[in-house]
């Protein structure tokens, strides 16, 4: 064989090789649309180009073009882009990963996209699936973003665990033949009952620190909340951040949310600790033992900035103040081996 040849056919071979993981990634980012300031697009840049991930599911995006505003063009994305929601959920997965249509039924889709589960999953903000596909792995994504506390968490707790209980029901006869990958922003941490529900597989858990190992789905990301990581609420303690990086701990963060469940309480006066792991990756029991690593995104870019502020009006949203972070929460990712 010819030496030009034989490197050719060593390059081709190396270039077809998989990759011995993947990265997926959980990033809520605060009422994106496609007007944001430079500096904040800028920053979200940053955070997409740092964070390094193959799969992105994405939180409180107005519509594509907001998307496509910070992402890089090897991202493929997904989202249903209706122009009457306003905080719609989106996956991007990386080349060479792609989405895949299924029974020709569909690429990206709502599940529970029917009014009669707007209680649930409050306006269009519907749990969004797709199957994605790259060397010789398919995956089930889906991602949620729970109804918020806002309201208090003894009047909302009860639309969460509708939301999980509905989600678990779904999954129920898929998770032993499915790799399923759950993520997304759940308002809740893997204390509390919603999450519960979907570890184990049951609307009878309650909430509390678990004390058996997770049967339903594994949540991967439940050790960063040993650790009192956080993923919502760093922006309130570094948004003058000077160094590169921040500590993802905060003292507390879990005792304080186990504290406060069941109780009434005023979030502003009482809470002492504000931080707290919202934001969280889940996956089927056959994918558990390919978890390789995970954490919480800690570069400077996710946290730093003026907030911004908003208001409705007449059910259109109108930014007051045009902020320059990049969001309220910052990114949670975790690395699968093949």
């Amino acid at each position: 064989m010819k030496r030009g040849l034989f490197f050719v056919l060593v390059l081709l071979v190396g270039c077809s090789t998989p990759p011995t993981s993947i990265k997926v990634a959980t990033y809520n980012i605060y009422w994106l649309d496609d007007g944001i300031s430079d500096a904040r697009r800028d920053r979200l840049k940053q955070v997409i180009r740092e964070l390094d991930a193959d799969f992105i599911g994405f939180q409180e995006i107005q519509s594509r073009a907001a998307l496509e505003n910070i992402l890089p063009e090897e991202y493929e994305i997904g989202i249903l882009d209706d122009d009457d929601e306003l905080q719609e959920l989106a996956i991007a997965v990386r080349r060479p990963f792609e989405f895949v249509t299924v029974k020709s039924a569909f690429t990206v889709r709502s599940v529970f996209h029917e009014e009669v589960h707007d209680r649930a999953f409050p306006r269009k903000r519907d749990l969004l699936e797709a199957q994605v596909e790259g060397f010789g792995q398919l995956f089930t994504v889906l991602v949620h973003h729970a109804k918020s506390r806002s309201g208090g968490r003894i009047e909302t707790d009860e639309r969460r665990v509708l939301a999980s209980t509905m989600m678990m029901q779904f999954l129920n006869s898929r998770v032993k033949q499915d790799e399923v990958i759950l993520m997304g922003d759940f308002n809740d941490n893997p204390d509390d009952q919603s999450v519960n529900i979907l570890e184990y597989g049951s609307a009878d858990a309650v909430g509390g620190i678990d004390e058996t190992p997770d049967t339903f789905l594994f949540n991967v990301t439940e050790s960063l909340l040993e650790q009192d990581h956080c993923s919502y609420g760093y922006n309130y303690l570094y948004d003058d951040l000077k160094a590169s990086t921040f500590d993802p701990v905060v003292k507390g963060a879990r005792e304080e949310n186990n504290k406060w469940r069941g109780k009434k309480y005023d979030f502003m006066k009482d809470v002492k600790v504000k931080a707290i792991l919202f934001d969280q990756i889940l996956v089927s029991q056959n994918l558990k033992d390919r978890v390789l690593d995970r954490g919480v995104f800690t570069g400077a870019s996710a946290v730093v900035g003026k907030r911004s502020q908003i208001r409705f009006e007449e059910g259109d949203l109108k930014y007051v103040t045009r902020g320059d972070f990049a969001s309220d929460h910052v990114p949670v990712w975790a690395i699968l081996k093949f």
